[in-house]
């Protein structure tokens, strides 16, 4: 499970072998997940999109990086 970045009160990352869309999950300090898909930006998970304003700004602006990291591990 490599860590793509490190937010202040979370982080984000992408399984390897994981289920299709491409999405990155992002884990709360307080121990709570979501998953973001990458091509709509759509959050599944019990975290709201307020929550998560910076980290939603950063992968829309590293969508195609986070793109190519979703292929090197679920290849």
């Amino acid at each position: 499970m490599p860590v793509l970045h490190k937010f202040k009160a979370s982080r984000a990352v992408i399984y390897a072998g994981d289920h299709l869309l491409p999405h990155v999950h992002v884990f709360l300090s307080d121990g709570r997940e979501c998953t973001v898909e990458l091509d709509s930006l759509k959050l599944v998970g019990r975290i709201t999109a307020r929550e998560i304003r910076d980290e939603l700004q950063w992968i829309e602006a590293h969508r195609a990086w986070l793109h190519d990291q979703w292929s090197r591990y679920n290849p």
